[in-house]
């Protein structure tokens, strides 16, 4: 664009506030020919410090760019603010793709998507949001149509959350080594594709064929240990479900993956099968990286994977689940608080739902795995603990039925009021949580 055109728009800029106000959070100084960067580096900082542009004389004094005041009525308001916006999408695309072979040639591939996509995500937030008051009918009526959260498959947990867990959000799931994360994440996983919905779960710890040999089980009752033996059973049992079930697509990616590259594959998945996934799954969050480089503490490492997730919900408006682990000091623990996560409690904070495991030995060979609530966003089941039923046939958790679980958190306390310890791994109805810790 000729610099005729980048004066009009800085002019545009300076004659009105809402002009200015709308379009501040786009422009940039390096978008402009450098005769014009210390005008708008200086305006942008005017406004900051003073909610008002400078005067055509302050920007001359302080830059040496004469600038004049332009007609911004109203009416104008819509054609200045679509010609800012359209000249800020075009040079930040050129930006990217000029910056293209140096990073190509660095094998900086993460900085070029995050530069080519930040280039197209440039737009001006025209959605005014809800009034509140005049859209009530249409608001409630949008949100029966589209029910605002899809139900996990447990009936207790679905209550908790007043329904289920909602697209855009996101679940974190925590336990112990081999404290029932990857299961938990794939019996999901299961409950969404049998209500016809479509699932990408991607493993950045355990193989494709592993993962999917759960869902052998899951479907059929046949483990890893047997299933050789078994091979025309799997595949006609599995396949019977193929048209009553949504689909499940496992992919294995690299420890160390970002969300970035997950997005990628996004793109990729969907200009091969025209499909974007219901539910995301990332087995698991302390495995992943941030977009950025040489982040070097862990809180903020946490904290940038999971906005960085979450976003990716998002964008794609889509169910997202992942898993993180518990540290040391909840192994034999009764009960879990935040300080448990491993890594940065900054994972927690950028969560949804925060939901804890205990699924000891003892607890398996009882048949129950325990859900500690320790956050719900949108609902007050915060301080809760369901009981699922464990199926090690079918490697399912389920609801369980009829009576309520017979694990309770109850301490038991000795004659000399100390806290007594059941080490009887025997599964039988009525023992404490604190029992089947063993």
């Amino acid at each position: 664009m000729d610099s005729k055109k980048q004066k009009l728009l800085l002019e545009y800029l300076i004659s009105s506030t809402d002009t200015f106000a709308i379009c501040e959070g786009i422009v940039e100084p390096d978008y402009f020919d450098p005769e014009f960067r210390n005008a708008l580096f200086f305006i942008k900082k005017y406004y900051n410090e003073y909610n008002t542009t400078p005067t055509p004389a302050q920007i001359d004094a302080e830059t040496g760019v004469e600038l004049k005041l332009q007609d911004t009525s109203p009416d104008q308001l819509n054609y200045t603010t679509s010609e800012i916006e359209k000249y800020c999408q075009d040079r930040a695309l050129e930006k990217a793709v000029l910056g293209a072979p140096k990073l190509i040639a660095e094998n900086n591939r993460e900085q070029l998507a995050e530069d080519v996509k930040e280039a197209i995500l440039i737009s001006l937030h025209r959605e005014l949001g809800t009034n509140y008051y005049e859209d009530v009918q249409e608001r409630l009526e949008r949100m029966l149509a589209a029910p605002p959260t899809f139900s996990t498959g447990w009936r207790d947990v679905d209550e908790l959350l007043y329904g289920g867990i909602s697209r855009k959000e996101l679940l974190l799931v925590a336990a112990n080594t081999g404290g029932g994360k990857s299961i938990l994440l794939a019996n999901l996983g299961y409950n969404f594709a049998s209500q016809g919905k479509n699932v990408l779960y991607v493993t950045l710890e355990l193989s494709q064929d592993i993962v999917s040999q759960r869902y052998d089980t899951m479907h059929t009752g046949i483990g890893r240990k047997d299933w050789q033996g078994h091979v025309s059973e799997i595949v006609t049992k599995v396949t019977a479900f193929k048209d009553k079930h949504g689909r499940i697509d496992v992919v294995r990616m690299a420890s160390g993956t970002s969300a970035n590259q997950i997005r990628a594959y996004l793109k990729e998945y969907y200009l091969v099968t025209s499909i974007t996934p219901d539910l995301l799954i990332v087995d698991y969050l302390d495995k992943m990286n941030p977009n950025e480089k040489f982040i070097l503490d862990v809180f903020t490492k946490d904290k940038l994977c999971s906005e960085q997730l979450r976003d990716i919900g998002e964008d794609y408006d889509i169910y997202v689940a992942t898993a993180s682990q518990l540290n040391r000091s909840a192994v034999g623990a009764t009960s879990h608080d935040h300080s448990q996560i491993a890594g940065g409690i900054s994972k927690i904070h950028e969560a949804d739902i925060y939901i804890s495991l205990i699924f000891t030995d003892a607890m398996k060979a009882a048949g129950e795995m325990a859900l500690i609530f320790q956050k719900t966003r949108n609902s007050d089941g915060s301080g809760s603990t369901v009981y699922l039923k464990w199926d090690p046939k079918y490697l399912r958790l389920l609801d369980m039925t009829g009576a309520a679980s017979g694990i309770t958190f109850n301490k038991k306390d000795n004659s000399d009021g100390l806290q007594e310890n059941f080490l009887n791994d025997e599964p039988r109805s009525g023992k404490s949580l604190l029992d089947l810790m063993g």
